[in-house]
């Protein structure tokens, strides 16, 4: 058994792993998994939002400034598939031209319903600072139809910047993360006494208390010491309402610290009201 070192962490048959999960290892590709990446199979609709990876990767490897990056299951299986894109524009936004864009991510479908979409996501900012270290800015396009999607975004921390309603298949979404370490991966949301806990690495960390009236859930409470844990709650907050409240269409705050709400897509709707912030969480 060979073990090779370059960067990331070693691996049996040379292959260099730049991230280990609990269910998964993120790897730059490498020709052994051709095969499996040629078998990669998507649903039909998936197939609307997403390309195989066979129908993208020689072009990523023939640019240099793409990265095909394959996803692996502890049993070697390839489960997922992007391209990190540095240097990439997305046409319709004006984002920064020293940025990385996360493109053609899919999961296989024999293996979808494992957690994987949800760890992958955790992950790739990590993932992203192993490969491109020089790099701050991290984006993303999804469909905007594709709720599941944009979900799992969110849920990883990533800020819905800005919609498109003239993509090239209809409305679409700019998400982005801020690579300085200004996220916290791994935040968990979870329903706990009619409050919600806010876990990291199975420790509390802080929590949240809503009063839902109607379509609207109202923050009473939001403990939580560190900055960075507040950011990536308030950035995951809409995609747990919506899950566990469905009526629900806005978040609503009374604050005199308006700033990181700010920084979560809460704006002034009342010019009356200053200190009262809302987010519609309902697209």
């Amino acid at each position: 058994m060979q073990w090779r070192w370059s960067g990331g962490c070693c691996s049996p048959g040379g292959i260099t792993v730049e991230y280990k999960g609990s269910q998964i290892d993120i790897v730059q590709y490498n020709e052994r998994y051709r095969e499996q990446l040629e078998a990669f199979e998507l649903e039909e609709r998936q197939l609307i939002y997403s390309s195989l990876p066979k129908e993208v990767l020689d072009e990523g490897l023939m640019d240099p400034n793409r990265r095909p990056c394959i996803v692996l299951n502890k049993e070697g299986q390839v489960v997922g598939f992007f391209v990190l894109h540095q240097f990439y524009q997305h046409e319709g936004y004006d984002t920064p031209i020293n940025a990385v864009y996360v493109r053609s991510l899919s999961i296989n479908a024999k293996l979808q319903g494992s957690g994987y979409g949800t760890e992958i996501m955790m992950n790739i900012p990590s993932f992203v600072q192993t490969v491109f270290p020089d790099f701050e800015d991290l984006y993303l396009v999804v469909d905007a139809e594709n709720q599941a999607a944009w979900n799992l975004y969110e849920r990883a921390g990533f800020l819905h910047l800005a919609t498109n309603p003239e993509g090239p298949l209809g409305k679409e979404r700019l998400y982005y993360l801020d690579l300085e370490g200004k996220y916290v991966s791994k935040l968990r949301l979870v329903q706990q006494h009619g409050d919600i806990a806010l876990e990291k690495d199975g420790t509390a960390v802080g929590r949240i208390k809503l009063d839902v009236q109607g379509d609207t859930a109202y923050i009473i409470t939001f403990e939580a010491d560190d900055a960075a844990v507040r950011e990536s709650a308030l950035r995951q907050l809409s995609t747990f309402v919506r899950k566990n409240e469905p009526d629900v269409l806005k978040l609503v705050v009374k604050t005199a610290e308006p700033d990181e709400y700010l920084n979560a897509n809460f704006v002034h709707m009342d010019q009356q009201e200053p200190d009262v912030l809302t987010k519609l969480i309902q697209y």
